[in-house]
């Protein structure tokens, strides 16, 4: 996989974690040599004072011979004070008998031989007397008080400055820490199915670029859901209305069959002529079954609409229409004057929108008035309209509306319009078709 070269950005999040890193770095820094200078000038000025040493060492003398008293140590046993210096601030310790060391906290005895030298030692004020069970020594003395504040001390100035150090870093960066955070509960609203919501696009660094790249993506998965929703749509439509264009042609076959069936017919030629009609409304009927598999009527319509003479592109199929209607009981009357004009026509589709139109008749129309179709020619285009009342015992308004609808969709791929008028008690639907020069 290709890697993308990183770009870096003066503003971006490396140099501000870099600046925000060093800044509170420095002022954590500087506050523990503040503290640690503080606490050291404390600690030596409180502990050089005479008073308070002179105590301290008292307490340390006192503490030593209540150890070697309450653990009855004789000069043979001195190595038990090892567990006493432990427990003491004890810099070191050194015992003298008969001016000879017997102890000493630094070194062992056994390889030295050292022996007690008052002018080294009692003028710095660190040599006392310490009783043992079976002999009295001369101690030296030297305690280190200040170690265990200094650690103290020390270990609080560390923790303080680091606190200050992380609580500069996140106060730094509050800004950006709340616009992640707001991001976050962004995306949740975006999980929850809400893609009209716009993500929030501040700064100018990389989570600027994130938000952006996420608007972008929830525009690009918005525009995919409407181009579905949209194919969907158009999907069911086409369905609905093969599915309502074939209703006509069924109830054609079957009033075609009723009248062969009850023998209704004159002539073998009406017969015959019978026969034909019902052939031709089945092999539309598969025609129309058939583009229920194609994804689009407009590739259809593409290859097969022709320009044509008016009177052959509309004569049968008018003469198909009166006929149907009268076996009916409708009154029909043509209003009809062929023009030399020609129009681009598909033959499938004017056969689906008359059946249309006459599906619309049989459920509407009063069939005691009459039925007019007449030619229209505005100049720039042509076609038919088609008039009829209304039967007061059909309501109109309990139609859905699948008819005219795919009646206005053919007339959409064959260039044309269609127009529906209702009066009180009428209805007029024109198609117009655009005269080809």
């Amino acid at each position: 996989m290709k890697k993308i070269k990183e770009i870096f950005k003066p503003y971006g999040l490396r140099a501000r974690f870099a600046i925000s890193l060093s800044i509170s770095a420095i002022l954590c820094i500087i506050l523990f040599l503040i503290l640690y200078s503080i606490c050291d000038y404390s600690l030596t000025n409180y502990y050089e004072k005479s008073e308070v040493s002179d105590s301290l060492i008292k307490n340390e003398l006192k503490s030593l011979q209540n150890y070697i008293n309450d653990n009855n140590i004789s000069s043979s046993e001195l190595q038990q004070l090892k567990n006493w210096e432990q427990k003491n601030p004890v810099t070191l310790l050194e015992l003298y008998a008969d001016n000879k060391c017997i102890y000493s906290s630094l070194y062992d005895i056994t390889d030295n031989e050292t022996y007690y030298d008052g002018n080294l030692y009692e003028d710095e004020g660190h040599t006392f007397s310490i009783n043992l069970q079976d002999a009295k020594t001369t101690a030296v003395l030297y305690f280190d008080f200040t170690y265990r504040y200094y650690m103290i001390g020390t270990i609080a100035s560390f923790v303080i400055a680091f606190t200050v150090f992380v609580f500069a870093f996140l106060r730094s960066n509050q800004k950006l820490i709340n616009y992640i955070c707001r991001l976050n509960e962004e995306v949740q609203i975006l999980e929850g199915g809400n893609l009209n919501y716009q993500v929030s696009v501040e700064g100018n660094n990389e989570i600027t670029d994130l938000a952006n790249s996420m608007n972008r993506m929830r525009e690009t998965f918005w525009q995919q859901m409407e181009t579905e929703q949209s194919l969907y749509r158009a999907n069911k439509r086409l369905v609905t209305q093969m599915s309502h264009d074939l209703r006509t042609p069924l109830t054609g076959i079957m009033l075609y069959l009723e009248i062969l069936r009850s023998h209704k017919y004159k002539s073998d030629k009406e017969l015959q002529d019978y026969l034909e009609k019902i052939y031709s409304k089945a092999n539309q009927m598969k025609q129309m079954s058939d583009h229920l598999f194609e994804y689009s009527l407009i590739e259809t319509s593409e290859k097969k609409n022709n320009p044509q003479n008016m009177q052959i592109a509309f004569g049968e199929i008018i003469n198909n229409f009166k006929d149907e209607l009268s076996a009916r009981g409708f009154w029909v009357i043509l209003d009809i004057e062929w023009s030399s004009c020609y129009v681009n026509v598909n033959g499938e589709f004017l056969q689906r929108i008359f059946d249309n139109v006459i599906s619309n008749i049989l459920k509407y129309a009063d069939r005691s008035e009459k039925i007019t179709i007449s030619t229209v020619d505005t100049g720039e285009s042509c076609g038919f309209s088609v008039m009829n009342t209304y039967s007061v015992s059909n309501n109109q308004s309990e139609g859905n509306g699948i008819g005219i609808e795919s009646i206005r969709t053919m007339m959409q791929q064959m260039g044309g319009t269609c127009t529906a008028k209702h009066t009180e008690s009428c209805f007029e639907i024109t198609l117009l078709f655009p005269i080809q020069m």
